[in-house]
């Protein structure tokens, strides 16, 4: 005797059938309309950074460097511009000179720091 859950009734089958006709429409409505939209897509990303470059060149620095943080421009885009390389020069040369005499304090009890914690640790 079969179970009920392992009986197909005819709407299930009707409508597992509706809806695998319904896939096989939409991607061949897909293919029709817009197929070409990824292809155009990546055409005109690729041309991007030439489109910045060229506008670098005709508006110079200034106005670039503003047009870019106003629209957030991703960070490859803007590798040329005159703030983007002292930022580069500025990140190379991290002085750490204000490490040089430091020190780890010493322990009271071998655990934990000399400073004793204050009194919002004590919960108990």
């Amino acid at each position: 005797i079969k179970m009920y859950e392992e009986i197909i009734f005819m709407d299930q089958l009707l409508h597992h059938r509706s809806v695998a006709s319904q896939i096989q429409e939409t991607r061949a409505t897909w293919q029709k309309r817009s197929s070409w939209y990824p292809a155009a897509q990546r055409e005109y990303y690729s041309a991007y950074s030439s489109i910045y470059d060229d506008c670098l060149k005709k508006y110079g620095d200034d106005h670039f460097e503003y047009y870019a943080k106003r629209n957030r421009l991703r960070s490859e885009l803007r590798t040329n511009t005159r703030a983007t390389l002292q930022q580069q020069a500025k990140d190379e040369d991290i002085s750490m000179d204000h490490l040089n005499g430091y020190k780890a304090p010493k322990t009271t009890n071998g655990e934990y720091g000399s400073v004793r914690p204050s009194e919002l640790f004590n919960c108990f």
